[in-house]
């Protein structure tokens, strides 16, 4: 009796002390700056098998939230990007013509999609931009979600593995080439929301993603981004991307002159905002006050300021 009594209480112990959601938990959160929020809710969602829609503007980490916790979870992972070319076919797999000619209609002569092979290997199938998807592809995917099965003509049921799981990401400021998506995905669906990060969590990102120990540029890099997100005349802002393709066209510790941040600030920035159509400026307009703003805050040996 005492013996049981012991095993029992060993069991506790290391049931308690011993959680793969906090393995997990961890290994994501050191790829993916901030967002402990958002993390532990997509674990939760991943724990009971849950179909998962990450929404938000782009440039917000929705697709490296996905992919570290495919690392994370040491899954496969099968990424697909929506376009409407995109059918439920080319999504659910194919036979090749001259082996069906040769063989007949079997396992043997069937392309497998991406959503079969995420499937079949028990792996994170990741939609990117699911609303550029043609509504009959949703509808493929649905039924994946439902049943966790799709059925193949000529072959039958393609049932899935324990570990296949679904990733969907939804920016909503995109309504160009845009179909709005059914109540009945978001039924399916559990919501996660993610948003422009803070300065300082740009910042870490920042350094994170180009190993730069330069603290004025990167700094002077994020907050240009920031001064877009909130600017009343911006449609669109820039993103933490723009940050650091900005920081790495920039040698490290290389002097920081007026004339070429703004150059280069431009072929990176300009494209990446956009104007309300209220306003008479222009992008490259806009870039030119933020920074000229944001210079004047600054007072350090290494920026050359532009000669009047």
């Amino acid at each position: 009796m005492i013996r049981v009594l012991i095993l029992e209480v060993l069991h506790y112990l290391m049931s308690v002390t011993t959680n793969p959601s906090s393995d997990v938990f961890d290994k994501v959160s050191k790829m993916i700056v901030g967002r402990t929020k958002e993390i532990q809710l997509m674990i939760r969602a991943v724990k009971k098998g849950l179909p998962i829609i990450i929404e938000g503007p782009v440039g917000t980490g929705k697709t490296e939230m996905a992919n570290a916790l495919s690392q994370s979870l040491e899954l496969p992972f099968v990424r697909v990007d929506g376009d409407d070319s995109l059918t439920s076919i080319k999504l659910k797999g194919w036979y090749d013509p001259p082996l069906v000619l040769e063989k007949g209609f079997s396992r043997e002569t069937f392309i497998p999609g991406p959503l079969t092979q995420a499937m079949e290997e028990g792996g994170i199938f990741f939609y990117n931009e699911v609303n550029r998807a043609p509504s009959e592809t949703i509808n493929a995917v649905l039924t994946a979600l439902d049943e966790r099965l799709i059925t193949i003509p000529q072959l039958g049921e393609i049932v899935a593995k324990e570990n296949f799981l679904t990733i969907f990401t939804y920016n909503p400021q995109d309504t160009v080439a845009t179909n709005p998506l059914p109540k009945a995905f978001y039924d399916r669906c559990i919501w996660i929301h993610v948003s422009h990060q803070s300065l300082d969590e740009m910042i870490e990102i920042t350094k994170l993603r180009t190993n730069y120990e330069d603290n004025l540029l990167t700094e002077i890099s994020c907050a240009i981004v920031q001064a877009t997100l909130n600017h009343p005349e911006l449609e669109i802002s820039s993103t933490v991307r723009g940050a650091i393709q900005l920081v790495e066209l920039f040698k490290e510790g290389e002097k920081i002159k007026e004339e070429e941040l703004l150059e280069r600030a431009i072929a990176v920035h300009s494209r990446k905002i956009r104007c309300k159509t209220t306003t008479k400026k222009t992008e490259i307009q806009i870039i030119e006050e933020i920074i000229s703003k944001m210079l004047a805050n600054y007072e350090d040996e290494r920026i050359i300021r532009k000669k009047e």
